[in-house]
C-alpha cells in the first residue's frame, strides 16, 4: 500500500511539475462558462429533507397509509440519490441541464407476536429540467442561481406475513410527482476538464394520490389515497462535472 502510494504521490508531482514547465504563465483553472459549452454530470443528494415536502425530484414517501389516505409518517428514507445528466450552455451565462435520478430502499420489520414480519421495498425514478444563470466567477469557482422543473415516479412492494388467521397478505404502491424549484449553486473547476458541485433545490411539489392494491386471503382490494402539495425544503446535491 505504501509502495502504490509513492508511486501515485510520483506521479502526481511529475505531473504538475511537466504541466508547470509547458504552461509557465498558467494561472489557475478558469471556468469553463462560455457558449457551447457542454459537460456530463454525475450527482450524489446525501441531504434530502424527508419530513417538509419540497423539491425532491419526484420524492415519495412510504408504503403506509393512515386512515386518512395519506401516506404514514414512517418512511423507508428512499429518496433520488444518484442521478446522471447531460449540461449545455445556450449562452456565455446561461446552462441547460437534462437529468435523471434513481433511488431505492427496503427494510425487514418483526413484531412482538411470534411470527409476524413485513418486507418492503421502494424505488423512485425521476426526470428533471434546470435552467441555471452563472453570475461573475471568482477564481475557479462559478456561482449560479436557477430553477428547475421535475417529474418522478414511485413504486413500492411489501409482504406482511403473520402466524393469524387472515394476517397474511402482500401489496404494492405506484404513484407519482410534478414540482417545481429554485436552484442555488456553484461549480468548483480544480482542474481542466473537471469540475466538483454544490446545490441545493427549495420548491413545491405536488403528490398524485398514490394507489395502494393488496391480497388478503384470496381477496385482492384497491385502497386509493390522499393527493398532497405544498412549499417546503428540498434536496442538496454534490456534483461531479466532466467536461468535453
Amino acid at each position: 500500500m505504501k509502495k502504490l502510494f509513492t508511486a501515485l504521490m510520483l506521479v502526481f508531482f511529475i505531473t504538475s511539475f511537466s504541466f508547470a514547465q509547458v504552461n509557465k504563465n498558467w494561472d489557475g483553472t478558469k471556468p469553463e462558462i462560455y457558449k457551447g459549452s457542454k459537460n456530463l454530470i454525475f450527482m450524489y443528494s446525501p441531504f434530502v429533507s424527508t419530513e417538509l415536502g419540497g423539491a425532491y425530484s419526484g420524492f415519495y414517501s412510504n408504503p403506509n397509509f393512515n386512515s386518512d389516505g395519506s401516506f404514514d409518517s414512517t418512511s423507508l428514507g428512499v429518496t433520488p440519490k444518484y442521478g446522471l445528466g447531460f449540461q449545455y450552455y445556450v449562452t456565455d451565462q446561461i446552462a441547460l441541464a437534462l437529468g435523471i435520478s434513481f433511488g431505492t430502499g427496503s427494510r425487514t420489520l418483526t413484531f412482538v407476536t411470534p411470527g409476524e414480519s413485513e418486507k418492503a421495498s421502494e424505488t423512485i425514478l425521476s426526470f428533471s429540467l434546470d435552467g441555471n444563470y452563472h453570475l461573475k466567477s471568482l477564481y475557479g469557482v462559478s456561482p449560479y442561481l436557477g430553477l428547475n422543473i421535475h417529474y418522478g415516479t414511485y413504486s413500492g412492494n411489501y409482504d406482511h406475513t403473520s402466524a393469524l388467521a387472515g394476517g397474511t397478505y402482500s401489496g404494492k404502491m405506484t404513484g407519482s410527482a410534478f414540482g417545481f424549484g429554485a436552484n442555488i449553486g456553484f461549480d468548483w473547476y480544480f482542474t481542466p476538464g473537471l469540475s466538483l458541485g454544490g446545490k441545493y433545490t427549495i420548491g413545491y411539489e405536488s403528490l398524485s394520490a398514490p394507489t395502494q392494491t393488496y391480497t388478503n386471503t384470496g381477496n385482492t382490494h384497491t385502497h386509493t389515497g390522499a393527493s398532497e402539495s405544498g412549499f417546503g425544503t428540498g434536496k442538496g446535491s454534490i456534483m461531479l462535472n466532466v467536461h468535453f
